[in-house]
C-alpha cells in the first residue's frame, strides 16, 4: 500500500519547521510515522520542490490546472486520490486502512 501526500509550497518537507508550528501539520506527522510504523508506505512531494513529481502524477496535474495550488494538499492511496484541500484524519483513513 502506498500513500502519496501532494503538500503546498512550505518551507521544509514536513512542514514541522519555524517558529509557528501548525498543529494539523504536527498531527499529520505524527499520522504518517504510525503508518510507516505499520508497514506502509508514504511519501510526500512539495510543490516548491519537486514539481515534476505533481505533473508525473495525471490525476493530480489535471486538478491543478483546473484549480490551482488551492487544491493542495492532495492525498494519493494507490493511485486514487482520497482528499484534497485538506490532510485526512484518523477517521477518513481508517475507511481506506485499518490503522485502529
Amino acid at each position: 500500500m502506498l500513500m502519496e501526500i501532494y503538500d503546498p509550497p512550505m518551507c521544509c518537507s514536513s512542514g514541522l519547521c519555524g517558529p509557528d508550528v501548525d498543529e494539523k501539520l504536527m498531527d499529520v506527522n505524527d499520522l504518517i510515522l504510525e503508518l510507516k510504523d505499520k508497514g506502509i508506505e508514504v511519501k510526500r512531494y512539495l510543490i516548491n520542490q519537486q514539481p515534476n513529481k505533481f505533473m508525473e502524477q495525471k490525476e493530480v496535474a489535471a486538478l491543478l490546472q483546473k484549480e490551482g495550488v488551492d487544491i493542495l494538499p492532495v492525498t494519493v492511496l494507490d493511485g486514487d486520490i482520497i482528499k484534497q484541500k485538506n490532510y485526512p484524519g484518523r477517521k477518513e483513513l481508517e475507511k481506506y486502512i485499518n490503522i485502529k
